[in-house]
């Protein structure tokens, strides 16, 4: 018996490479590759102030934890009282060498820049009130100095070694910790743009 043509066809199309499966296998591996990527990828590093802050958290990029100091005459101040300003809360004491040393650059800087809503607040861990009022005298500073009696302050901030420096944003974002001396260079590159927001 002969074949026809179409009995042909008929063979071949019969024995055609599975197309399809392959295709759905395909698009599933990358897929599933895609994913795989998205999710072991760290995020962009977009601008701070266009991230939603987290909750109050000694962090940047969440909300500053309210803390109450004392200034040196004895009232009661809620750092949640400097919102609106763009603050430099530096932990420090008297007997802190490095301290001592950074405390003139922060003078200049919040001379320079007060104008503008700058606040350096510094808070002083373990010094009296008289203590800290000779000191910061002697040494020229006229920013506003405050005390954190039993270090309550310290604490809810974490702090570990001092000079530390928290810097916040005019919303109450912590942007930047430093930990150890300030210079006026740091501080032009963390503040000036929390300036511009």
């Amino acid at each position: 018996m002969r074949e026809t043509a179409n009995d042909s066809m008929g063979r071949r199309e019969g024995k055609r490479f599975p197309w399809a499966p392959v295709v759905i296998a395909a698009l599933v591996v990358a897929t599933l590759a895609l994913i795989l990527k998205a999710l072991l990828t760290p995020a962009a590093a977009g601008t701070a102030s266009s991230q939603t802050p987290g909750p109050a958290a000694p962090l940047v990029g969440h909300y500053a934890p309210d803390a109450t100091l004392v200034d040196l005459s004895g009232n009661q101040v809620a750092l949640s009282s400097l919102r609106g300003k763009v603050v430099v809360l530096n932990f420090w004491y008297a007997a802190c060498e490095p301290c001592r040393l950074e405390m003139p650059a922060l003078e200049r800087y919040y001379q320079a820049h007060k104008g503008e809503g700058v606040v350096v607040a510094g808070a002083n861990i373990v010094d009296n009130a008289q203590t800290t009022q000779d000191f910061t005298k002697a040494i020229g500073v006229a920013y506003p100095v405050f005390r954190d009696p039993g270090q309550r302050a310290y604490t809810t901030y974490q702090v570990t070694k001092t000079p530390s420096s928290f810097i916040i944003d005019r919303d109450g974002v912590i942007r930047q910790v430093v930990v150890g001396p300030l210079d006026t260079s740091e501080l032009d590159q963390t503040v000036k743009p929390l300036l511009r927001a």
